[in-house]
């Protein structure tokens, strides 16, 4: 924690001491010389806090972007106690709302739930009106993802229940859920809705074995914990995509079902609640949500009153993410897309905070070293198998520059972003395989990677470039077609996000470019940085 936050020089000092040693020994000094313009590079393109801290925290008083005003305004106004204020009574902290459920399309409208009982907004949470009808605290509120009139509400010893009019009249949906020996319901502590299935519907209850799903939209409800521990479950969570993965956290650990609750299978433990000097910060408090990122099935939210755990991918590895000591208790978080970025909206003891999230927020070092796996505390990211094989056989630090993310899930591939590249995992008749993705195709096509792929088909087969004489002899003498790929365009002088003028050249997988007058005047371009940035997840 103390390195990510401290000098440049001590971020260099512990990024590159990790290749320290018989691993340095055995590399070139061509290797050598790359891994310190590696380091001289990185410290041109980000600050002491840098991306391996992530972003800043925002409190009330600051809002964010236009793109994600509305939803702002809404989730803020949900936890100010003026927009709560009756004439009858003066409420306090300790009774706003503990669960706020936006609507899924209209951000004048969402769903909170508190001691107060259950209410609605229908102007952006400027004002809220009590909705009658569901005695026993709600806990556990889901949209119809097809049909957002239809929503659902769990308590905990109370039973779940469904509204068809956006949640204004509700009925009892218990049928096939387990009673204790006082007669008690067990509804859902956690809800989630198929988003391509109208009438199914899953449920965790605080009940030892409480998954349950129902086929018909609450009417009737069946067990569906095959595979899975039969202990209370803590969150449930499900993607936005078909076919959906649900995930479930559990005592034990972290479960995944991809075909609808029919099998679960364990993807690892869940972060740790005791004090642990490998995390950034820890909970003494067990989780109650878990969150899936817009847009990103495999990133993962994991909230505890007292720490807020992050996973890219998809609850392999935790990071504990910084928070303000203010924040906590933490009573609520969502996400809101934005067009460039997503934002993370919590709702804390002292009134609500959000951030910016992207991949670039750093994941936990591995738990102990490792030939098939490397940390590297200069950007907080590790390379893992089976990225880390192919890294270190072509080239490493001095080829790919530093890890920008962990590996992640994007667009169905598992891909992992460098400095001066990207990696991804392709499947095809022979098995699986590392391989580069083309990265230069891919930021000349503006992001696109159709459009990559067009410009690639195109060069292959109506247009030869060539090498440029100035780069010949770099690319010649390292392994350019497979390193490099082939080239894209012809060499031209292109100003920098510096604002420089450099004499470059495009190849499928890296850009070329002439530093005159410097001790190595060719040198790889950063575009794993530029395409990130371009990506809005990196500045």
């Amino acid at each position: 924690r103390q390195g990510r936050r401290g000098s440049c020089g001590g971020l260099l000092e512990a990024g590159c001491a990790r290749w320290t040693g018989a691993k340095l020994v055995r590399r070139a000094a061509l290797g050598w010389l790359a891994l310190l313009l590696a380091c001289a590079l990185w410290l041109g393109t980000v600050g002491p806090a840098g991306a391996a801290s992530g972003t800043p925290w925002h409190s009330g008083s600051v809002t964010p972007a236009e793109e994600t005003l509305p939803d702002w305004q809404l989730w803020s106004r949900a936890f100010d106690l003026s927009t709560w204020t009756h004439a009858e009574r003066s409420w306090v902290p300790s009774s706003l709302p503990w669960l706020v459920a936006p609507h899924p399309t209209n951000a004048n409208t969402a769903l909170a739930a508190g001691s107060m009982g259950l209410h609605r907004t229908l102007d952006g949470g400027e004002t809220w009106a009590h909705v009658p009808g569901i005695v026993a605290p709600v806990i556990a509120i889901a949209y119809n993802a097809l049909n957002p009139q239809v929503v659902y509400a769990g308590t905990e010893l109370n039973g779940a229940y469904r509204s068809e009019d956006g949640g204004l009249y509700w009925r009892g949906i218990n049928t096939g859920l387990p009673r204790d020996r006082l007669g008690h319901v067990a509804g859902g502590i956690a809800l989630a809705a198929d988003p391509s299935r109208s009438h199914t519907l899953f449920a965790a209850t605080a009940t030892s074995g409480g998954l349950f799903r129902s086929l018909d939209g609450g009417s009737a409800w069946r067990q569906a914990n095959t595979g899975a521990p039969a202990e209370s479950p803590l969150a449930l969570a499900i993607t936005a995509r078909a076919p959906p993965r649900l995930y479930a956290a559990m005592p034990s650990g972290l479960f995944l079902s991809s075909d609808r609750a029919e099998q679960w299978s364990l993807i690892g433990a869940l972060p740790t609640v005791t004090p642990d000097e490998s995390q950034t910060s820890t909970s003494s408090q067990p989780p109650h949500k878990l969150l899936v990122e817009p847009n990103a099935s495999a990133a993962l939210l994991l909230i505890a009153a007292d720490a807020l755990y992050r996973s890219t991918n998809g609850g392999v590895s935790w990071v504990a993410l910084d928070i303000p000591a203010a924040m906590a208790p933490i009573r609520d978080a969502v996400f809101a897309v934005g067009e460039a970025y997503t934002y993370l909206f919590v709702a804390g003891a002292n009134g609500p905070y959000w951030q910016h999230i992207t991949p670039i927020t750093p994941q936990s070092p591995p738990p102990q070293e490792s030939d098939a796996e490397m940390f590297f505390a200069v950007t907080g990211h590790t390379i893992r198998a089976p990225f880390y094989a192919y890294f270190s056989a072509n080239g490493g630090v001095g080829r790919f520059g530093f890890p920008r993310t962990d590996a992640i899930s994007e667009d169905g591939k598992t891909v992992q972003y460098f400095q001066r590249g990207r990696l991804e995992i392709l499947t095809d008749e022979a098995g699986e395989r590392v391989a580069q993705s083309p990265l230069g195709a891919m930021l000349r096509a503006g992001g696109s990677a159709a459009g990559a792929s067009t410009q690639s088909n195109t060069n292959a087969a109506d247009v030869q470039y060539a090498v440029d004489p100035v780069f010949v002899n770099y690319y010649t003498s390292n392994n350019g077609r497979e390193a490099f790929g082939r080239p894209i365009a012809p060499a031209a002088d292109e100003e920098q996000l510096n604002g420089a003028t450099l004499y470059t050249q495009y190849f499928e997988f890296a850009r070329l470019e002439h530093h005159p007058g410097a001790e190595t005047p060719i040198l790889l371009g950063l575009i794993g940085d530029e395409y990130l940035i371009q990506k809005g997840w990196f500045r």
